[in-house]
């Protein structure tokens, strides 16, 4: 094939301030490239998320370059320097789509971590479907397109958490279950390496790596997060600071306040009169 052909080809602009509180899609196609298929730039609004279809192509983005084959997604972050080529001798067929919407690297590494933003989908993860549904909905222009847009933007997310689960379902090791499980019926322990494996039946770098894939996170962080939500709980049901802290695993008062503040934002206290409606006005 000589040039590039956009078999699919669609754009929309959202609503004044739309973006600011809910997600969006900027354009969407679908792309057979020729040889010399080529996109580079400085940066670029919102978030391109390219499937390969066939052939194949390389994405750089985030300061590194991979290759990207049939079957496979990738993030790119518009926010830096990126680019995307097609392969010379099999140049690719993509669907894509411009994802815009409130902190898009925060969902983008809320799904990704610290990785490259590469999936290869669990084999009953399929997003040409989704992607046809997403033309349609572009192509009809109906009224309330913002609304079912952000709709379909959430189904994608699911889908693709589901998919880097490594299965269609978001169903977790037995492993992992049982040393969240553990964790969520006694807050108020350490949790060590050693008490992890001891429920898990795991070692310490299995148990990380468990976490890492399935839930995005560390042990401690996903502790301290369940910790922090039993806090809440207890903090409107009239118990002092300290009481919680002690029962929630926190060591003191203070690291207790300060792993609040940084999750929610506000002290404890705050929270608690806000909750309850006491804020004097």
């Amino acid at each position: 094939m000589s040039e590039t052909a956009f078999l699919e080809n669609l754009h929309y602009v959202p609503e004044p301030g739309w973006t600011l509180a809910a997600a969006s899609v900027l354009r969407a196609g679908k792309v057979m490239a020729a040889p010399d298929y080529r996109i580079v730039r400085a940066a670029h609004p919102g978030q391109d998320i390219l499937y390969c279809l066939s052939g194949g192509g390389v994405v750089e983005t985030l300061g590194e370059r991979a290759h990207i084959r049939p079957g496979q997604l990738v993030w790119i972050a518009n926010e830096l320097r990126h680019g995307h080529f097609a392969d010379r001798k099999v140049p690719w067929t993509l669907l894509w789509f411009r994802l815009d919407g409130p902190n898009l690297p925060a969902l983008r590494r809320k799904l990704f971590g610290d990785r490259f933003p590469r999936a290869t989908l669990a084999g009953n993860v399929n997003l040409v479907p989704w992607f046809d549904r997403l033309f349609t909905t572009m192509r009809r222009r109906e009224p309330g397109l913002d609304l079912r847009l952000n709709q379909l933007v959430a189904d994608f997310l699911a889908m693709i958490d589901r998919g880097l689960a490594g299965s269609g379902e978001r169903e977790l090791p037995p492993s992992l279950t049982a040393a969240v499980n553990a964790m969520r019926g006694n807050l108020g322990l350490a949790w060590e390496a050693d008490d992890l494996s001891a429920v898990s039946g795991l070692g310490p770098s299995q148990i990380r790596r468990l976490f890492r894939k399935h839930l995005r996170t560390s042990p401690r962080q996903w502790l301290i997060r369940e910790r922090l939500m039993q806090a809440q709980s207890l903090l409107v049901s009239g118990r002092s600071l300290a009481q919680v802290a002690e029962m929630c695993g926190f060591c003191d008062v203070y690291h207790f306040s300060r792993e609040f503040k940084r999750s929610t934002g506000v002290a404890p206290s705050s929270w608690r009169r806000s909750e309850l409606g006491t804020q004097t006005l």
